[in-house]
């Protein structure tokens, strides 16, 4: 009876083991990518600060973006501008048209 209990405790040990390295490995593994990306993102954020350093006086991408787009908008404004002047002339026009038929009656 002993013997057997022997062999089971030992298969089951042999199975619990071969688990245990499976999960210690994909922890490792988990650890491992995690640490990789930390240190990319240090790596990026670095070369950011530094290419910001050098570049300190100019103007960033999204600051020439910002520029274009007031720009456009400020040209839009403009020509709603002129069409609201234009159609207040043409108004105009067609009023003093009026009068001046009324006057030549």
């Amino acid at each position: 009876m002993m013997n057997l209990l022997s062999t089971v405790y030992k298969a089951d040990v042999l199975d619990a083991l071969n688990i245990l390295w499976k999960g210690l490995v994909a922890v490792f593994l988990v650890i491992l990518i995690v640490f990789i990306v930390v240190l990319l993102l240090n790596l990026i954020s670095a070369k950011s600060a530094k290419y910001k350093q050098a570049h300190a006086g100019e103007p960033t991408v999204s600051d020439k973006i910002k520029a274009k787009w007031e720009a456009s908008s400020q040209a839009r404004e403009d020509k709603k501008a002129a069409k609201l002047l234009e159609k207040e002339a043409k108004k105009q026009e067609k009023l003093e048209k009026k009068q001046q038929d009324e006057q030549d009656k």
